[in-house]
């Protein structure tokens, strides 16, 4: 009679523990991104986070997230700032020309030719979008160069459609989630993106290896 009780009461405290460390290697990837000045913070941050938090849903995080944030963050820095160094450029010029499509005046050229490169902007958007997360999570994985690790960013959004649609329908959820929550930012603001980017590239890659 008291084992359906103890169980649910033992499954509660998973969920929270889980949803603590969720809140922790959160705050671990803003103190690791400022640590690098944001610029050559974020994506080591970001791959430390990916790879503790593929570690945390398969239930072998441990006890040392810390610990083991800081020896990951380390350990790729150098590499990790290499594979992102083609990011930053694409996201500078990706945010001009959306100021430039957006900012042109209502009714000057022709609208058609606007709406076009709107979809345009929005569509390479996406794609860096969906590289960048790819690029995160094989670096999590594999150690592998930078020209390799490139190519495989950008080639594995365009042949697995269903991959980019998820991760980026998962990121446009999330975000209008934190839009109305904003409370939640601080707390799992980039660990659930960075927890649901893992999971979908990942499967897709152990998919991958397991079809070689």
């Amino acid at each position: 009679m008291n084992e359906n009780p103890i169980g649910w009461a033992g499954r509660l405290m998973e969920w929270l523990q889980f949803g603590a460390r969720l809140v922790l290697v959160n705050i671990l990837f803003v103190a690791g991104t400022l640590a690098g000045l944001v610029l050559f913070g974020l994506f080591p941050a970001a791959v430390a986070a990916t790879a503790l938090l593929a570690r945390l849903r398969a239930g072998a995080a441990g006890d040392h997230l810390v610990r083991d944030f800081i020896t990951a963050y380390r350990a790729q820095f150098w590499h990790v700032n290499r594979v992102g160094s083609i990011f930053w450029p694409a996201a500078v010029v990706l945010f001009l020309n959306a100021l430039s499509v957006l900012g042109r005046p209502s009714g000057g050229s022709a609208p058609a030719m606007e709406a076009v490169l709107l979809v345009l902007t929005v569509a390479a958007g996406a794609g860096t979008l969906a590289a960048a997360a790819t690029a995160v999570a094989i670096c999590s994985r594999y150690r592998d160069t930078v020209l390799r690790t490139w190519r495989l960013a950008f080639v594995l959004p365009l042949v697995s459609p269903l991959m980019s649609l998820s991760l980026l329908a998962s990121l446009v959820a999330l975000t209008v989630v934190f839009a109305g929550m904003s409370v939640l930012v601080p707390l799992i603001g980039a660990s659930v993106p960075l927890l649901l980017s893992g999971w979908l590239v990942g499967r897709r890659l152990g998919t991958l290896q397991t079809a070689a």
